[in-house]
């Protein structure tokens, strides 16, 4: 669930050049995504990778986890978000996650950073599915990392992918990430995220054209964490 932030949903950053990285884990996995309202931005842009972060959206591109061996619980990852965004901006937060007991469980590590518009989006969003232009799109940057959930000190002994150690959080909030959304992509309207050649998509979103409310949570694959 997302914490106390503006009401919207990526990051479109889970995509990275941390957009990239920010749509899986290292140990791999399904994508899904929920509603508005229920959080990302997964951007990243997303991303999300992440976006995104997407790469999310969320959105710079993680680097490669260190490796299920070394960690001793199974999780589930991903990245949820909450944005208002249209046309002319994108203001929202992005909750970059670790679930346990493979993801059946409850939140273990909840990373939150905020996600505004930077700058005009890389050209080139349409939709996959009929070349139509993407509703909105943005290059948005993340800020302040916060800690919301550590439970056992998980984000900072993952093999999650962007890495939410402290390291990995100081990377994600340097980022800047095109995130972008289609009301028709894929097999729904889909959360896009720019991967530093070209517009992807990263997982399922929602969008309210008339308040602008934004909203995405994607699983983005297996993760390990504790020791």
């Amino acid at each position: 669930m997302m914490t106390g932030r503006p009401s919207l949903a990526v990051i479109g950053f889970t995509a990275f050049t941390l957009a990239a990285g920010l749509g899986a884990c290292s140990s791999g996995g399904s994508s899904n995504s929920g509603a508005a309202g229920g959080g990302g931005a997964t951007a990243t842009g997303g991303g999300g990778g992440t976006t995104g972060v997407a790469g999310s959206g969320g959105g710079s591109g993680g680097t490669t986890g260190s490796g299920g061996g070394a960690f001793v619980n199974a999780g589930a990852c991903g990245e949820r978000g909450m944005a208002t965004a249209n046309a002319a901006g994108y203001d929202g937060t992005a909750e970059f996650y670790i679930i346990g007991e493979a993801g059946l469980g409850s939140d273990v590590c909840v990373v939150s950073f905020d996600v505004k518009r930077s700058a005009a989006a890389p050209a080139g969003c349409v939709d996959p599915t009929t070349s139509a232009a993407c509703s909105w799109a943005h290059t948005v940057t993340f800020s302040n990392p916060t800690i919301v959930t550590n439970v056992g000190g998980a984000c900072d002994a993952s093999d999650s992918v962007p890495q939410l150690d402290a390291a990995g959080r100081a990377q994600i909030a340097a980022a800047t990430v095109g995130r972008g959304f289609s009301k028709v992509a894929g097999h729904g309207d889909s959360l896009m995220k720019y991967d530093g050649t070209k517009w992807t998509v990263i997982g399922r979103a929602s969008w309210d054209e008339t308040s602008g409310a934004f909203g995405y949570d994607i699983r983005t694959g297996n993760c390990n964490y504790g020791r």
